[in-house]
């Protein structure tokens, strides 16, 4: 594997160099700290732009994804410990993204947040049943998702 990014998804962190440590993976950098990794599923927009800020803010290395395969491909091959998944992603359909989840090839499935503009009861619900650990409303406050992470056990 050479030492080039997956072009097919946007890495955060201003200001941070991304590479493919000593085992391949895109997600770790040798000689630094093993970062808790996230996958952010949305189409670019002022959210997802205030996610990815809160989630850097919170030492979160994040990738970002705008469609289902593009997603399930990530998580097969990276095993991130936590996705965000917007209820509104165009190509996305949240239940059944959490049943593919589920299926994970690489290690345990992640801890999935759905996050909505809008309570649809119906998604919501059905993305539950399916595993998500929470849903998280917009506009998402600071302290709110650092809770919910913490009470998932993705941050200490």
């Amino acid at each position: 594997m050479d030492n080039a990014i997956n072009t097919s998804l946007t890495m955060g962190g201003a200001g941070v160099g991304y590479g493919y440590g000593g085992d391949g993976d895109p997600m770790k950098l040798e000689g630094f700290v093993d970062m808790t990794r996230c996958l952010l599923i949305d189409q670019d927009g002022a959210s997802q732009r205030n996610l990815l800020a809160m989630l850097d803010a919170l030492g979160i290395d994040t990738a970002r994804a705008s469609a289902a395969d593009e997603a399930l491909k990530f998580c097969n091959d990276n095993a991130p410990e936590v996705v965000m998944v917007a209820a509104a992603a165009p190509g996305v359909q949240p239940h059944e993204l959490m049943k593919r989840l589920k299926r994970s090839g690489k290690g345990r499935p992640p801890v999935v947040f759905l996050y909505a503009e809008t309570p649809d009861t119906d998604v919501i619900g059905q993305s539950i049943i399916e595993g998500a650990a929470d849903v998280l409303m917009t506009p998402l406050d600071r302290d709110i998702l650092e809770f919910k992470l913490r009470q998932a056990g993705i941050i200490a």
